[in-house]
């Protein structure tokens, strides 16, 4: 058996069969929280239900084509006629430039070795992470035939009996993660630049199926959130439209931890809790509620480098798939 290649298929299936395969001629587009298709019209806020919109053309199965890997390319004299070789550059005897004094200093072992039982002020503020636990479907849940598996990255797993909830799922337990071009999931490294790629990343957890959703409540939603970072500051934007002033709620709770609470049209809500990656300053940071977003800055102390927005997240690794 092979898998089907095409947008929004992924089923298995015999090559050289005349099965027939619904599919996403088109691309995907995120745009202010909403997510589709670009060759047909359904839009959706929640990212499960987009994985969920049924093919809006028909034609023959596809088999996904390997990602090519690139080799580095290697020129020497003996390879290339042109090749002219270069001295090694000497050490640069100029004052350096006012504006260096603000990249960050790498650290050395000499400058550890002295204060090492000294925690760092980052280290002193730091959360644990939130321990995931998995959970299965109930024993005396009722699942239908053809049901698919509901987790994260799974597209193998179809109910056919009993046997089938003792079958390895290979999933992702965290949430996706779209960040400056790169996309992801907030439990690996992987990343992806391209849509397609990312649905391709394996899973980094073995577990069993759950054929049964979670309950989900229709009024609360997810709304998507970006983020990129200046010397002294975090700029974090969420968006959201129509967000109701008066009755949403937004606090820095510590210099950790951002809580948003956000009444939306239609009696919809957005709820969520940033545990931050670095350390803030709360009496200096600021947001501003627009139309289409709210856009947070948060001040960073110490000015560090983040690699990550939320503790939760996997280092940044970006475009390997």
């Amino acid at each position: 058996m092979v898998k089907c290649g095409n947008n929004g298929c992924g089923k298995e299936f015999e090559e050289g069969s005349n099965d027939e395969c619904c599919f996403h001629p088109g691309s995907a587009v995120f745009h202010e929280g909403s997510k589709g298709w670009s060759c047909c019209k359904p839009r959706v806020l929640d990212f499960d239900d987009f994985l969920k919109i049924p093919g809006c053309a028909t034609g023959s199965h596809k088999k996904a084509e390997p990602k090519p890997q690139s080799k580095p390319i290697v020129q020497s004299s003996t390879t290339n006629p042109d090749y002219i070789a270069t001295p090694p550059s000497l050490p640069s005897t100029t004052k350096p430039h006012p504006s260096d004094k603000f990249t960050p200093k790498p650290m050395t072992n000499a400058n550890n070795s002295n204060d090492r039982s000294t925690p760092t002020l980052a280290q002193q503020f730091q959360k644990p992470p939130i321990e995931y636990v998995e959970e299965n479907d109930a024993e005396d849940a009722v699942i239908a035939v053809g049901a698919r598996c509901c987790r994260n990255g799974c597209s193998s797993g179809i109910y056919k009996d009993n046997e089938s909830r003792k079958e390895q799922c290979t999933y992702h337990p965290g949430e996706p993660v779209f960040h400056e071009g790169s996309k992801g999931w907030s439990c690996c490294k992987p990343k992806a630049a391209i849509f397609e790629e990312f649905l391709k990343i394996k899973g980094c957890k073995n577990g069993k199926h759950r054929f049964v959703p979670p309950p989900k409540d229709n009024n609360v939603v997810e709304c998507r959130h970006d983020w990129y970072q200046s010397f002294d500051s975090v700029l974090m934007t969420i968006y959201a439209k129509a967000v109701d002033k008066d009755n949403s709620k937004i606090q820095f709770l510590d210099n950790k931890t951002v809580s948003v609470d956000l009444k939306l049209a239609g009696d919809k809500v957005f709820k969520k809790v940033y545990n931050l990656a670095g350390t803030i300053n709360p009496e200096t940071s600021k947001f501003d509620v627009l139309k289409t977003k709210i856009e947070f800055k948060l001040m960073k102390d110490p000015q560090e480098s983040w690699s990550r927005l939320e503790i939760e997240e996997q280092e940044l690794y970006r475009y390997q798939v």
